[in-house]
């Protein structure tokens, strides 16, 4: 018999500690960002849209916080360096340093968010992710 939300899972024990739905949205996210942008966050949508009245508020914590964290990190990953080129001369090299920096740093930020809130799923804890995520329904 799995654990409930609030015991520490055996992860030596577990073929898949956490809820599956948590670890899967966080999963996800993570291959949103790195191998499949798109597929994975149409597939974080479809997740969260059919288990939105989920009875785990840990498994509604990670599908909310995957979708909004991919809404909003999508549009500052493309919005900024959009913005940054409009703004800059193209032409100019200190426009594609700073906006390829910033393209750089925020990814590899998203990135590790990601692992925080993928190891938070597997604890079976709630995550937020700073700044894009919305506020937790679940305190814990």
């Amino acid at each position: 018999m799995p654990p409930s939300d609030t015991e520490h899972p055996n992860l030596l024990r577990e073929n898949m500690p956490g809820p599956r739905l948590a670890v899967l949205a966080e999963a996800l996210f993570l291959a949103n960002l790195m191998i499949l942008p798109g597929v994975a966050f149409l597939a974080i949508a479809l997740l969260r849209h059919r288990h939105r009245n989920h009875p785990s508020p840990i498994v509604r914590n990670h599908l909310e916080q995957a979708l909004f964290a991919s809404l909003w990190g999508g549009a500052i990953l493309i919005g900024v360096p959009l913005a940054g080129f409009l703004i800059g001369d193209v032409k100019d090299p200190t426009t594609w340093v700073v906006t390829i920096l910033f393209f750089v740093c925020f990814h590899a930020s998203l990135i590790i968010g990601g692992v925080i809130g993928l190891n938070r799923a597997i604890l079976r804890k709630p995550w937020r992710f700073p700044v894009l995520g919305p506020d937790r329904e679940h305190h814990g």
